[in-house]
């Protein structure tokens, strides 16, 4: 029995030097990120989680970059395994709303956020989010979204992009219905992303690529993703109504990339303000932000 009391009590005594410890962490890193530019602010925050986690809390937080962005919640709760505080698991309640200079409010709600991130022993972290059930406004819907992030080998974050059940519903153009969708590549401090494997399925439909993106000065998409599709035929009868092609381009298209049969390859260019599909000028690029 005293052997129990003593192990109590210093656990007990571990927990509050710990949970300190992680006060003192948190308040650091955000005034690192406010530094930055990214800010969050709660309406309540508060501590708990005696004795296995540490628990902070955040009623309807508020996360915002450099004036341009703002992200809204219901409720945020961080906690770590006291045993193990370099794992932190995240959990957002929903709606969750999305602002920005150059985007009216978007409303997006979801089942409860699940997001993980681990530490190395440099304090370099892997994340993962999981976002189940979740809608944006007229935008569209997903069963099911994930993200997982890691420090890349050669510099710059790898990052995974999957989504299920997606359904994207543009304004004044057919519905578009994705099975499955995934995005591998790597995000680099010099704003490029190189594409390692973007794929999507509808159906018997394949669609995917590879290529290299960037932000020219303009904050404009540019690059080249070098894609192919099992099935050039749908594709075409999916993606016109989409980028606008008048019934001429169409043809034309239909024409050129059938000659190479139903396989085909062709490369989407994005370059000084202008995506291309191949030779053929799809549409005008704006700038993200």
């Amino acid at each position: 029995m005293a052997i129990f009391l003593l192990l109590a009590l210093l656990w007990t005594i571990y927990w509050f030097v710990a949970s300190d410890m992680a006060r003192d962490l948190l308040v650091e890193e955000r005034a690192k990120l406010a530094a930055r530019g990214l800010t969050m602010t709660c309406t309540q925050e508060g501590w708990s989680g005696y004795p296995f986690h540490f628990e902070f809390s955040c009623s309807s937080p508020i996360v915002q970059y450099a004036g341009k962005v703002e992200i809204r919640s219901a409720n945020l709760l961080l906690v770590a395994l006291a045993y193990a505080p370099w794992q932190v698991v995240a959990l957002i309640d929903g709606p969750t709303t999305i602002s920005g200079l150059s985007i009216a409010p978007i409303e997006v709600t979801h089942q409860r956020a699940l997001a993980a991130a681990t530490f190395d022993s440099s304090w370099q972290p892997s994340f993962s989010m999981e976002l189940p059930a979740a809608s944006a406004g007229g935008f569209g819907e997903a069963d099911k979204l994930m993200l997982f992030t890691r420090p890349g080998t050669s510099g710059g974050t790898d990052f995974a992009l999957e989504g299920e059940g997606v359904t994207y519903r543009p304004e004044g153009r057919p519905t578009i219905d994705i099975d499955t969708g995934s995005l591998l590549g790597t995000l680099k401090m010099d704003r490029t992303v190189t594409v390692e494997k973007l794929e999507l399925r509808q159906g018997q439909l394949r669609y995917w690529g590879s290529g290299k993106l960037a932000l020219d000065e303009q904050n404009r998409i540019s690059g080249q993703i070098d894609t192919e599709t099992n099935d050039i035929r749908t594709l075409l009868s999916i993606a016109g109504p989409q980028l606008g092609l008048t019934d001429g381009k169409l043809a034309n298209l239909r024409t050129m990339l059938g000659l190479l049969g139903n396989d085909a390859k062709a490369p989407i260019i994005a370059r000084e303000g202008t995506l291309y599909l191949g030779p053929f000028q799809i549409t005008e690029l704006k700038p993200l932000y």
